[in-house]
């Protein structure tokens, strides 16, 4: 690695002589404005050069030079007679020339314009006009030149005007400038934190709040112990505090109020505020005058780890209501509950640090780096970030301790954090455990040692059963952020956390694991169960069996166990089949413990468990992937029995009596290939809502005498056998999920057929469709036909115009190899909101798809025959197609396009497609993203077009993001040039902003290469960029956006995640384009003339399982407003280098602007950049002015 990459702690730039140096015009300003702005300067300790501070008999202009060199920021007060001073300009070419040698340097530079025009001084127009032309008949050409020069440049910088007649008054401006001048100085001197910070997306949303308020806002920082929520609020506190007329940083609230008490620190703030000792002996009683003095002032206050609400209450009581307009309140903690008790403006949950920033962070504090060195610290560090999880005091942590340590020493520190964790990191994260009560504490390591990763309501009825008010307790674990629930309603623990868990636990018996009241370390499971060395202490047991062959549970060895709650052999997958094959020796008889509420033995080997002693408050029973012919012979009593998932038992022929368990609520079978029939009794429970059979190829019958009123699922595909359905569901228990698709019924069950309102829907394409009624299901999924010789499609086409179907929302195809194609007259469906076609043979759409007047999702999936998708509905907002491998075609639908309020386009692995569909569809995505575009008629079709309940809801359950374009497909040919303005081949971009006064927004793409299947269930991909704006006037204005490109439909259950080639995401968000457009436009209003914007985007693309996917290329295109008002008169040309509108009356407003086309096609070349400046200098020499423009390209 090169020596430039070491990294150095940040030191404060050298300080110079002077805070500022003011240039003046005596004869104008001396004795009145420029006497008080000095005098403010020097209330304000802001160090002042003043030419009257010219020791006597010294060089003049040498110590002026000197003097100039010395200071930090310029303030230059252009006045009437400022350039009738040779002595005024020569110190403004001066500043000019140094700032010009800076980084930045205009930004150390404030013009004030004193009763003068800007374009006077600009232009040397005005009074200036005579002064000039004077000095071009009596000077040195150069020199002259060299003074209109800094004029120009100096006049065209962000400053401060007064004239008479403006409503401002000398001291608001003298405040103003004091306060600009104050912000400069921070931005020089301010230090990034003594320890290396990483202005990572935390700040940044907090920054962006900060920046776009004017009231008085109290921002709450939340998150689990270490996560930075200090560092940031500290970093936040020395952008920011320098702009506030009042500061005040309350570090470590919870232990200052502890030693100290309420008054002290309540004391310590209004001392702080009002700049004076203050003593109040109650924060509830504060007299008016101290009142009166803090609404006058606006104050930046941060609370450091606050840990009670009513600490909240007590200084925010008076603080918030009684400070100045403007003002701003940032409070820490690690609950959430702390800021539900008042009205805190805004909370933001401190996330993660993601897989670059840990890096650097970890590197900083190992190496002095921003990244390791290529040797074997590169794969030992990647160990440390993954046992940090995206901690930054575990990055600082690990860093720190084994920075300088050999890569063995590395080696063996990182092993050994498996077995003892760092002291310094789990003294952090434990303050928050010792706040819990003694139920969240049980809480807290139920979930740590057992429950991880659970779902968070079959958690919350086994804990409550437990005795532990789960309910609350899982909230107030939430609020701590010690818990986090994941989008599939899991509940997930940082791994320090999880870690911390285990600690507490093993600290009860340090040498004794059969001591500790639980168990997970599969060694020490072992030696308990098989010696009998478990005690009355165990209340939980969990084993891994992945990690074990072999399990011998002696007689004894659960009998030794009386408190023993929760038991799980863990081992599957998820998908329906055992990971590993294990041998067991275990007792004849088992007993149980009667304390048991939960049991998880997955893949158990017994054949029956008849002789088992089961425990009566028994919440659930998990057995699957099991060798289990039988669970018992006689009916057992389960009072408190809710669940039993037995799916995927392969052996098991009987499911036994049930009616000793009245509260059963959910029966799980499925794939039990050798199971005939299910016991009547278990239909018949009162509080049963689920049953799930499907894939039981042997079911035969279904049928009861009496069914349950809570019935709400009954999922019986995939029973080729199933032959009988008679389930008497009554009239008013209608609203239920019913799935018969893939079965042997000939007729439609007659306990069916008076239903109306079904939920959900499946059955075979079969003409008995058409004796349902009306409204009889919103949403139907059909599959193949059980007559293998009937004509699917003449079939289809047949039942399609039945009653059945005309109100029908969402029609799906499962597993249909049989049909080839779609009818034409599926148009007739006018009420189809979604479409979804999985394992077909279809090659095509008919060509009346373009006729459904609100379809709005079209799903694609495992087709591999689909060669062609032909012009699809204006209506549609979704179209996703999936290892549709032949698709080779795809028409575009930008003809009859409507404004929608988000559209989601993917060809996920369609390796086929043309590289002449490829463009056809990304153009048809950037015509999308710049209609959208037209706000205003936005809102208009959102009035429109959702009259029913099938609004917003609807498109965000199925990953339409409002707002947002999204295109996702393989990318084909190297036209991504042609189609956008700029781009790059890493994962970031930064540009300036157009100019043009019609530019409106951009759209973004990026390519990710090829993936590997990911291992988690979920199907699907993250994307989302952080936007930086920079501005001139010293702004950096964070915004961010994020989408998914998901599959979460039942049909897809058991796919994975991956791209066989590489893919182009392309990516338009409508409120991330309009903020920054709001800004921009907003800094315009105030200042015409200032036009630099630096927009920096960086992306990231992640899978399920969080791993970073590497971006290969990005870009950036512009949209500008009159693109859409000619519309009619603009085309796409097809070519290898262009993505050009043909341009009918789209001239600019601004004479000489281009607007559409790539920068690269307007590059002047170096002969026309040199006649040009020619008659420029020839033009100024003869009219003695200066051109605005300078040269015509920088």
């Amino acid at each position: 690695m090169a020596f430039s990459d070491v990294y150095s702690p940040p030191t404060p730039p050298p300080l110079t002589k002077y805070d500022v140096f003011i240039s003046f015009n005596g004869k104008d300003t001396r004795n009145g404005f420029t006497s008080h702005l000095h005098s403010a300067l020097c209330r304000n300790q802001i160090e002042t050069f003043i030419d009257y501070r010219i020791e006597k008999g010294g060089e003049i202009w040498e110590e002026l030079v000197q003097a100039i060199r010395d200071s930090s920021v310029y303030l230059v007060i252009f006045s009437e007679h400022y350039a009738s001073s040779k002595w005024c300009l020569r110190e403004l070419a001066e500043i000019i020339e140094l700032t010009n040698m800076m980084e930045k340097g205009h930004h150390r530079i404030i013009p004030v314009f004193y009763r003068i025009e800007p374009t006077h001084v600009r232009k040397q127009t005005g009074s200036y006009y005579n002064v000039f032309a004077d000095y071009d008949r009596n000077l040195n050409y150069r020199l002259v030149r060299q003074w209109r020069k800094a004029l120009f440049h100096a006049a065209n910088i962000s400053g401060f005007e007064y004239q008479p007649h403006h409503s401002r008054t000398e001291s608001d401006l003298i405040e103003g400038i004091v306060q600009m001048i104050v912000r400069k100085l921070d931005q020089k001197y301010t230090n990034e934190l003594r320890s290396p910070f990483i202005h990572d997306q935390n700040y940044a949303c907090i920054e962006s709040v900060l920046s776009h308020s004017k009231e008085v806002r109290t921002i709450g920082i939340w998150g689990m112990g270490g996560i930075g929520k200090t560092t940031i609020a500290a970093a936040i506190f020395q952008e920011f505090s320098p702009k506030y007329e009042g500061s005040c940083f309350l570090a470590n609230v919870r232990e200052e109020s502890s030693r100290h008490g309420l008054n002290y620190i309540f004391n310590r703030l209004l001392s702080e505020l009002l700049h004076e000792h203050v003593h109040i002996t109650t924060p509830k009683i504060v007299s008016s005058a101290i009142i009166r003095r803090l609404r006058r002032k606006k104050v930046f206050i941060v609370l450091d780890d606050v840990n009670t609400s009513e600490f909240l209450e007590n200084l925010l009581g008076v603080g918030q209501d009684y400070l100045g307009l403007g003002s701003k309140v940032i409070v820490t903690t690690r609950d959430k509950h702390v800021f539900l008790s008042r009205s805190v403006d805004h909370i933001h949950e401190v996330m993660e640090m993601n897989e670059e920033n840990s890096l650097k962070l970890f590197s900083l504090n190992a190496f002095n780096r921003n990244h390791p060195p290529e040797n074997g610290y590169w794969d030992l560090s990647k160990r440390a970030l993954a046992y940090a999880r995206g901690n930054p005091l575990a990055l600082k942590v690990l860093g720190s301790f084994l920075h300088s340590k050999t890569e063995k020493e590395w080696d063996n520190a990182l092993t050994k954090l498996k077995r003892i964790p760092n002291a310094d990191i789990q003294k952090v994260l434990r303050l928050s455990f010792n706040e819990l009560d003694d139920t969240e504490k049980d809480i807290f390591l139920d979930i740590a040692c057992f429950f991880k990763g659970e779902e968070k309501e079959k958690v919350i009825r086994i804990l409550n059963e437990c005795g532990f008010f789960a309910d609350i307790g899982i909230r107030n674990l939430l609020d701590k952020a010690l818990i986090s629930i994941a989008t599939n309603k899991s509940i997930q623990m940082h791994d320090l956390l999880q870690e911390m868990g285990h600690k507490i636990v093993c600290e009860e018996s340090l040498k004794n694991p059969g001591k500790r009241s639980r168990v997970w370390h599969p060694d020490e499971i072992c030696d308990i169960l098989k010696n009998d060395k478990g005690s009355a202490t165990i209340e939980t047991i969990y084993l891994d069996m992945t990690e074990r062959t072999e399990i011998c549970i002696s007689s004894d060895a659960l009998r030794k166990m009386p408190k023993l709650r929760l038991l799980a052999f863990a081992n599957n997958n998820g998908y329906g089949q055992k990971r590993v094959d294990y041998t067991l020796s275990l007792s004849t008889n088992l007993e149980l413990p009667n304390d048991l509420r939960y049991i998880q033995w997955d893949g158990c080997p017994l054949k029956s468990l008849s002789t088992t002693s089961w425990p009566s408050k028994l919440v659930e029973l998990s057995m699957p992937y099991s060798d289990l012919e039988k669970l018992w012979d006689e009916p057992l009593n389960f009072p408190s029995l809710e669940l039993i998932y037995l799916a995927s038992s392969k052996q098991m022929i009987e499911c036994p009596d049930l009616s000793g368990a009245p509260n059963l609520k959910e029966v799980w079978v499925n794939g039990c290939d050798k199971l005939t029939h299910l016991h009547p009794s278990i239909l018949s429970l009162p509080k049963l809502s689920g049953l799930c059979v499907f894939g039981c190829t042997e079911l035969k019958s279904l049928s009861c005498t009496t069914c349950s009123p809570s019935l709400r699922d009954v999922v019986a595909y995939n029973c080729p056998n199933l032959q009988e359905f008679s389930i008497p569901i009554s009239k008013d228990n209608s609203h239920i999920n019913l799935h018969l698709r893939s079965t042997a019924l000939k007729q439609l069950p007659s306990s069916i057929v008076h239903l109306q309102n079904l939920d959900n829907f499946s059955f075979p394409i079969n003409d008995l469709l058409m004796d349902l009624p009306e409204k009889f299901t919103n949403q139907i999924i059909l599959s193949d036909p059980d007559n293998h010789e009937c004509d699917t499609v003449a079939t289809l086409s047949t039942i399609l115009p039945s009653p059945m179907f005309h109100y029908l929302k969402e029609l799906k195809f499962d597993r249909c190899p049989s049909l080839t194609e779609l009818p034409d007259n599926i148009s007739l469906l006018s009420s189809l909101l979604l479409i979804t076609i999985h394992d077909t043979n279809i090659m095509t759409f008919p060509e009346s798809i373009k006729n459904f007047p609100r379809l709005k999702l079209l799903f694609i999936c495992h087709c591999e025959r689909l060669q062609l998708v032909p012009e699809l509905p204006p209506s549609l907002q979704a179209f996703k197609a999936w290892d549709c491998k032949s698709l080779r075609t795809v028409s575009s639908s930008r003809e009859q396009l409507k404004r929608q309020q988000g559209t989601t386009f993917a060809f996920l692995n369609c390796v086929k497609l043309e590289e002449e569909s490829c463009f056809t569809i990304l153009k048809d995505s950037i015509v999308r993203a710049e209609a959208q575009q037209q706000s205003p008629r936005l809102e208009e079709n959102r009035n429109e077009e959702f009259i029913d309940d099938y609004g917003d809801s609807f498109l965000s359950e199925h990953d339409v993001s409002v707002g947002k374009v999204c295109y996702f497909l393989p990318i084909r040919g190297s036209k991504l040039d042609d189609l956008f303005h700029h781009c790059s081949s890493q994962n970031s971009i930064s540009i300036q902003l157009p100019l043009s006064s019609n530019f409106s927004g951009f759209i973004f793409y990026l390519v990710v290469p090829p993936v590997q299947p990911c291992d988690k269930g979920d199907i699907e991909m993250s994307f989302g960029f952080e936007c930086y704006l920079e501005t001139s006037w010293v702004q950096r204005i964070h915004k961010a956006s994020s989408c998914s490109l998901r599959w979460r439909n039942c049909v897809y259950i058991g796919f994975q995640m991956n791209l066989l080639s590489d893919h182009v995401l392309l990516w338009y968000d409508s409120q991330c384009c309009k903020q920054i457009m709001e800004i921009i436009r907003g800094r315009k209003a105030i200042d015409d003339d200032d036009n630099n914007a630096n927009l920096e985007v960086k992306f990231f693309a992640r899978l399920p399982n969080k791993e970073e996917v590497v971006i290969k290329e990005c870009g950036i295109r512009w949209i500008y407003t009159n693109m859409e008002k000619d519309s009619r008169g603009c085309r796409f040309k097809r070519s290898r280098q262009v993505f050009e509108l043909e341009e009918k009356g789209l001239e600019s407003d601004d004479a000489g602007e281009e607007l559409v086309p790539p920068a690269k096609k307007f590059k002047h070349s170096l002969m026309e950049v040199e006649s040009v400046e020619n008659l420029r200098k020839k033009l100024e020499q003869l009219l003695h002015i200066q051109f605005d423009g300078g040269s015509p390209i920088s």
